[in-house]
């Protein structure tokens, strides 16, 4: 049974009910993602018979790829940064809906 001391109302725009919401089903989604990622490192189920032929030729097209990123380097963003860009461009309503 509830006692009346411990209820209150608050009054929220529809803007920060939004927000709150958006808040709250992309740290979820995140929280979800996490668990649901599988380690490489608990799980070997990916990995294949032994073909070393196709290791190499899989070993050859890496190395190649490592040295076109090396020739043309690829402007990058990290995690921290792209969800801080997300955040601003949030707030500043640059978001579709």
């Amino acid at each position: 049974m509830s006692n009346p001391s411990d209820q209150f109302t608050i009054t929220v725009s529809r803007n920060e009910l939004e927000a709150l919401l958006r808040r709250i089903v992309r740290e979820e989604l995140n929280r979800l993602i996490e668990a649901q990622r599988p380690s490489l490192l608990d799980s070997w189920s990916h990995e294949g018979p032994d073909e070393p032929d196709g290791d190499a030729a899989l070993l050859a097209e890496v190395l190649a790829q490592i040295e076109r990123e090396a020739a043309t380097p690829i402007p990058r963003i990290d995690w921290a940064a792209a969800k801080a860009e997300l955040t601003r461009a949030e707030a500043a309503g640059e978001l579709p809906d």
